[in-house]
């Protein structure tokens, strides 16, 4: 068991970027971020059209059904409308704060590097 975990472990610290390419890891960490605004951009867009209709469907249900006989059906259905727009909303704000936590994380995953780069510079 503890040679998968070192094995993993050793993996993961191969993964890491070396002080010596940070202008490269620099541009890939800006890639990375941009590419993740635009899915996030399209993803707002998707969600706040989607939670409007939802919303607009719901009332219509309501509203074309409370005098007739399909009432429960036509509530129900508003109901699920609304719950699959509340979802698809709290998954738009569920990948915003993973979007914010990445960036943060790479900020100072950044700065770390360039603090390396520096002792390295001082000490040679």
């Amino acid at each position: 068991m503890e040679s998968s975990n070192e094995g993993m472990r050793d993996r993961l610290l191969s993964r890491l970027p070396q002080p010596g390419n940070l202008a490269d890891y620099r541009n890939e960490v800006g890639a990375l971020l941009e590419k993740n605004e635009k899915r996030f951009r399209r993803e707002k867009w998707y969600s706040g059209a989607l939670w409007v209709y939802a919303v607009l469907l719901g009332t219509a249900f309501l509203w074309l059904g409370a005098d007739t006989r399909h009432a429960t059906t036509l509530g129900f259905y508003a109901i699920f409308a609304l719950i699959f727009g509340a979802v698809e909303l709290l998954k738009h704000f569920i990948n915003r704060s993973r979007v914010e936590l990445l960036k943060e994380i790479k900020q100072v995953q950044l700065q770390v590097l360039e603090l390396q780069a520096a002792m390295g510079k001082e000490s040679v």
